[in-house]
């Protein structure tokens, strides 16, 4: 990220910020509220569009690509705030995120149930994000942190090789963290 300028409508959101992230390094935005974490993050992601300077991922300037051009490169955002499939099971949120990465497309006669490679990489998943005893849970009767922990995981099983992450901990205790 080089010199971007962000607005909204003539409210000037990020003026001039510079960040570098190199590849495996983890980086954390540590600010006051209003400081221009989330939308730097959201400018990344390309809304609001950057109306100066340049973001670049992986030597492609990515700083006027739409959204859905920026996931097919490997770049996902996990905003604050739930994004989960709260009358589906736990297993099937997880599924869900896994269909489009692993090349799945719709068909009538193609029943998910007897996708045997899908829904083990599902359990799988699961498994990591230690939400395997959730698994045939309603997704919407989880803890905050056990919903948290699944939005993270549907953006990971999505195949996104940068995640940014917002407010991943807020209103988690240290051990739920």
């Amino acid at each position: 990220v080089r010199a971007v300028h962000a607005y909204y409508g003539r409210i000037q959101a990020l003026k001039g910020v510079d960040l570098t992230v190199a590849p495996g390094e983890i980086v954390t935005l540590i600010g006051a509220n209003g400081a221009g974490k989330t939308t730097l993050m959201m400018t990344i992601c390309g809304n609001p569009r950057a109306r100066s300077g340049t973001i670049v991922l992986d030597g492609r300037d990515i700083t006027h690509m739409a959204t859905h051009e920026l996931v097919r490169l490997g770049l996902a955002h996990a905003p604050e705030g739930r994004r989960i499939f709260p009358r589906m099971t736990v297993f099937e949120n997880i599924r869900c995120g896994l269909l489009w990465s692993q090349g799945y497309r719709y068909s009538f006669w193609n029943l998910l149930g007897r996708q045997k490679a899908l829904n083990e990489a599902a359990d799988q998943l699961l498994e990591r994000l230690k939400l395997s005893d959730r698994r045939n849970l309603l997704a919407g009767l989880l803890s905050y942190a056990e919903q948290r922990a699944l939005e993270i995981g549907i953006t990971i099983a999505g195949g996104a090789e940068i995640i940014l992450l917002d407010e991943p901990t807020a209103g988690m205790s240290h051990s739920e963290t």
